[in-house]
């Protein structure tokens, strides 16, 4: 199925601020043939007919082959890209497990693509602030919660 605008035309998408049994954050590394590397939080867009829990099961499974449980919402984030008008819901989760031979999503049949390599990052503001994370919103809200998202982590 392909990601659908709602009936205002907003694509959502959903995605996990996903925090690993030791203390860190998991992110997808985006290496593409033409640019620099990148950081992402797991997740992606809202099939027809899927709720947002559904779609982030779906997509934790296909990109890291992960179990998880939800902690709880952390924002959501409007904004336009590529003349899309997105919506995209964070969520705080625990990774349980993760299985990479498990991987399923369309992205790792396409080599054009580039890698999308998981990567688990300590949780401190140094360490972020020298990421480049997309999007610089996420980035932010990361810095400016650290204190809460290492306390979640224990």
């Amino acid at each position: 199925m392909l990601t659908q605008a709602n009936q205002d035309g907003i694509v959502q998408r959903v995605r996990a601020i996903l925090l690993t049994q030791d203390g860190k954050l998991m992110f997808i590394k985006r290496i593409k043939p033409d640019g620099a590397p990148y950081w992402v939080a797991p997740g992606g867009g809202v099939e027809h007919g899927e709720s947002l829990m559904v779609t982030l099961e779906r997509e934790l499974y296909e990109e890291l082959g992960a179990t998880y449980t939800v902690i709880r919402e952390a924002f959501v984030l409007e904004h336009e890209k590529a003349g899309k008008q997105l919506e995209e819901h964070f969520y705080i989760c625990k990774l349980i497990e993760y299985d990479l031979d498990l991987r399923c999503g369309p992205e790792f049949n396409d080599p054009s693509r580039g890698e999308f390599l998981p990567d688990e990052i300590e949780i401190g503001k140094a360490t972020l602030i020298d990421l480049n994370i997309k999007t610089p919103e996420l980035s932010n809200w990361l810095i400016q919660n650290t204190r809460l998202l290492q306390r979640l982590a224990r």
